[in-house]
């Protein structure tokens, strides 16, 4: 077959030559069209369940929220895990799948399992499944502040929330937009608990009114007046506050009673659990993700075309922000060293050709392998679904020096058959097209033979699983692509090409070898005579030298990943657990504001809590600063001072990473750090116990930075626990007590107001100065069924007492997890042994078990595939040498040669 190939590239080389041009220009033309990103589809098939509850706390979210979400989820076919979070008021589960699992099938199955569960959770609990994004997918960070302090924080939020969100949605691509800060608007209604006395109501009275204050009910239509039919529409939606306050909740001595002359009705804030702010000032920080498989750039220029079309027509005072954080400038800075390097390498393998061939056509055919090849090899990505990030263009680069080999051997062999068809006699001169395949032809079983082998050595990268896969599929595919693209074209093209070019007499009117080569020649055969007489020394004087190279390589740390360089800098916070949110945003400001300051910072935003639709289970004791650094800047250095500002401020826990690195670290452990310590096991107190000894035992290792244990750490909480009988008395069971307190504290969502296209929640609660202390849940009035009253401390025990902050969760086992980090001057390798050799004594005097996540059992996973697919390859290999030499000690021979490749490798 490829000699029929070769037959017909020389019978139609204007064809072929013709063929081989429009190829080339439909991928110049499909380049600018492929998806680009900074690094390959990373994203775990994974199912994320939501479930706001309220005020519960961690253990009661457990149990009555997060244990029912998993014993449905947990039988379900494919799942590889369940992982779970329950904070205070929250609960996240996380399905993972298979990798190549189906996640729309997936997603489906969920949504028919909850369906199965709600009945079983708490009535005022509703799970979701949150929108699919990608594990890379916050594309951008923006923020929206008001310098001169004209636009208030709940016109900011409110812009944002309902104007500046739903235009961002509306791009296709735009998987979620998650705004954090500002206020969030809502319509309140304050109950003040003594005007209820006055008036013998208690707040369940006034969340039935509020209730009623707001009605979308049709009432029909007149079928025919006048020969037209005319619908009835009744005007009663809320439009205003004083359309709530003047609704009516009882007669009182015949007289009404509406709800403003027992509450205060207003638009105001909603209960907070997170704040931001840019560059140290008041803002709302927004996060734009993006749906897998879409471009980047692409969609971030739509996003930019919105903002530019946006920013004449905010309201006044706002300015809007589009620096603050920006995946593109990390991928054109990647994407743009690694085409530096492709042209490059490009360059250097034209004047390596030049100089050894020193004919201007041969040097000619044997460079448009490499352009056509590319070419070739961008349009099969192409038609693969592949797009064009870090890795995909590292294995061209890589690929480079080999794209011409084929070439090389196909020409070379060629010129030299029409060198020695032009010295016969006339008479005895075969046919140029003869010439030329007869010359392709020989040289074409060791053409194919050496391709494949040098192919098959990137095969092992091709059977990883997990992330490693997913992470360096794409260079060995993109390598193996480019290789492959090659031989064809050293089939095809290049034997048309010699037909054209070398057929005349000026094709051959150079010498055979260039002067580099002769001289080349005329160093080597002495030094060969020279080696082959001390053939002995030689071959051992190898061999130690690959015992040397073996021996360096031993001491070689090893690291899963390369550190990466962003441009961009995440610093968290961590501050006490049970912090408020007050404190943790002034604690946080007054870093952010340090940072700020630094030479070479561009941008700084903070996102302290945790925003309404985030996926991540964060207390408000938590805060995340982002920081953007001026391009050219020196990362050292600025690191170097951020530490510093960090050491500075005690008792607060401190990381710093980087956005792509902190999201990669999360989808392989869980957590932003590069090395995740699970600890197993039932008792959480005992857990924690452990988990601080490890990290005690952990800070004093060499190469460990940033030991961070006890996320799930005791916090003051104030339990109210009812005494059956005093309630009984007053007429009240348990239900309708913990009802009216809820009612009372965290308040009830009663109905939704919609005004234009913007939603507000209508929620009845005591006014905020009535529940702001202990003693004020202590005095809340009840009233029971017969309309007697009572105070909640004269029918329950209330008393703070310390509980759960948050309970983490993994294959129905629940857990803690000890973070660390790599030091600069450390590896991941070495690291990871120190602490195993720690750790585990530890954990077994407890009687837990442990599980090591993170980049080291990506690492570990990889290093086992690609031992044992190596393997293979080596003996296929082998086989191969043996078919294509005929002699098995030949091609031992040349795979004796391969470990000699070390020397050099590792040197």
């Amino acid at each position: 077959m490829l000699k029929s190939l070769i037959a017909f590239s020389l019978r139609y080389a204007s064809l072929v030559v013709l063929a081989a041009l429009l190829l080339s220009g439909y991928a110049a033309w499909r380049l600018p069209h492929m998806s680009v990103d900074v690094f390959p589809e990373l994203n775990a098939p994974t199912v994320v369940i939501m479930a706001e509850a309220g005020g519960l706390a961690a253990d009661e979210v457990e149990q009555y929220v997060t244990f029912p979400i998993e014993t449905a989820v947990n039988g379900m076919t494919g799942v590889r895990r369940v992982r779970s979070a329950s904070a205070i008021g929250l609960s996240i589960v996380w399905v993972d799948l298979d990798w190549g699992a189906d996640l729309y099938d997936a997603r489906q199955l969920v949504s028919e399992r909850m369906a199965m569960v709600r009945d079983s959770l708490p009535p005022d609990v509703e799970p979701f499944i949150t929108p699919i994004t990608s594990i890379a997918g916050e594309i951008m960070l923006i923020s929206l502040s008001s310098p001169t302090g004209e636009a208030t924080p709940l016109q900011l939020r409110s812009f944002a929330e309902f104007d500046l969100r739903n235009k961002i949605l509306a791009i296709p691509g735009v998987a979620q937009v998650v705004a954090i800060g500002g206020e969030l608007p809502e319509y309140q209604v304050n109950v003040d608990q003594n005007r209820l006395r006055l008036y013998d109501l208690t707040i369940s009275d006034v969340v039935t009114a509020a209730g009623g204050a707001h009605s979308t009910a049709s009432a029909g239509y007149l079928p025919n007046v006048g020969s037209f039919e005319i619908p009835i529409r009744q005007q009663s939606r809320v439009t205003k506050a004083s359309d709530i306050a003047n609704t009516i909740i009882k007669y009182h001595n015949s007289v009404p009673v509406t709800i403003g002359q027992v509450a205060d009705v207003r638009l105001g804030p909603a209960l907070k659990r997170g704040e931001a702010s840019q560059q140290g000032q008041p803002a709302v920080v927004i996060s734009i993700q993006k749906s897998p498989g879409i471009n980047t750039l692409a969609l971030t220029d739509q996003i930019d075309a919105l903002f530019t079309q946006l920013e004449p027509t905010l309201p006044a005072g706002m300015v809007l922000n589009r620096d603050v954080f920006r995946q593109e400038h990390f991928i054109n800075q990647a994407v743009g060293n690694v085409t530096t390097v492709l042209f490059e390498a490009v360059l250097i393998v034209a004047v390596v050709l030049i100089l050894f061939l020193m004919n201007i056509r041969t040097t000619i055919i044997t460079l448009t392998a490499l352009p056509v090849s590319i070419a070739v090899g961008l349009l099969m990505m192409d038609a693969m679904g592949m797009g064009l990030n870090v890795m995909a263009l590292g294995g061209l680069t890589v690929a480079i020096g080999v794209l011409v080999d084929d070439a090389i051997i196909d020409v070379e062999n060629v010129f030299r058959r029409l060198k020695q068809n032009r010295n016969l006699p006339e008479v005895d001169r075969q046919p140029l097209t003869k010439v030329i395949f007869d010359a392709s032809n020989e040289i074409r079983p060791a053409m194919v033979f050496a391709t494949v082998i040098i192919v098959m050595v990137f095969v092992p990268l091709l059977f990883m699983d997990g992330l490693e896969g997913r992470f360096f599929r794409p260079l060995a595919l993109t390598y193996m692509i480019s290789i492959l693209a090659s031989l064809i074209v050293a089939l095809t093209l290049t034997p048309a090409l010699c037909k054209i070019l070398l057929g005349g007499r000026l094709g051959l009117q150079q010498h055979d070898e260039s002067w580099l080569v002769r001289l080349l020649k005329r160093i080597y055969k002495p030094s060969l005579r020279w080696a082959l007489g001390i053939r002995v020394w030689i071959l051992g004087g190898a061999g130690l030298a690959t015992a040397a190279a073996l021996l360096l390589a031993s001491t070689f740390g090893t690291s899963f990943l390369p550190s990466f360089n962003e441009g961009t800098f995440t610093v968290f916070l961590l501050a006490p657990p049970g912090t408020s949110l007050v404190e943790s945003d002034r604690l946080a400001t007054q870093v952010e504001r340090r940072i700020a300051k630094i030479d070479g910072v561009r941008s700084v935003a903070r996102r302290t809590g945790r925003a309404e639709r985030d996926e991540h289970a964060e207390p408000v004791s938590n805060s995340e600063v982002e920081v953007s650094l001026t391009p050219g800047a020196d990362q050292p250095a600025v690191r170097r001072e951020i530490d510093a500002i960090l050491a500075a401020i005690p008792g607060i826990t401190t990381m710093v990473g980087q956005p792509i690195e902190h999201r990669l670290s999360h989808l392989l452990s869980g957590t932003p750090a590069a090395i995740a310590i699970n600890i197993f096991g039932d008792d959480l107190n005992e857990l924690r116990r452990v988990a601080k000894e490890i990290e005690t035992e952990l800070q004093s290792i060499p190469g460990a930075r940033e030991v961070n244990a006890n996320r799930e750490v005791m916090i003051t909480s104030l339990p109210i626990r009812y005494r059956h009988a005093e309630l009984a008395a007053f007429g009240l069971t348990p239900a309708d007590a913990a009802e009216q307190v809820r009612e009372a504290m965290y308040g009830e969502i009663v109905d939704t107001i919609n005004q234009g296209i913007r939603q507000y929640d209508l929620v009845v609660r005591l006014d905020p100065s009535q529940r702001e202390t202990v003693e004020q849940v202590r005095n809340l009035l009840l009233r029971g069924r017969g309309g007697a009253t009572v105070r909640l401390r004269d029918v329950a025990n209330i008393g703070p007492e310390r509980s759960s902050n948050l309970i983490t969760r993994e294959n129905a086992q629940r857990k803690a997890v000890v973070s660390l980090n790599v030091a600069d001057d450390s590896n991941l390798g070495d690291l990871i042994g120190a602490v195993q050799s720690r750790v585990d004594p530890i954990v077994q005097r407890a009687g837990f078990t442990v599980k090591y996540g993170g980049q080291f059992e990506a690492q570990q996973s990889a290093a086992r595939t690609i031992l044992i697919t190596g393997l293979l390859v080596a003996i296929l290999m082998l086989m191969l040498l043996q078919i294509s030499t005929g002699s098995i000690r030949a091609a031992l021979l040349v795979m004796l040669n391969m470990p000699l490749a070390l020397i050099g490798g590792i040197a």
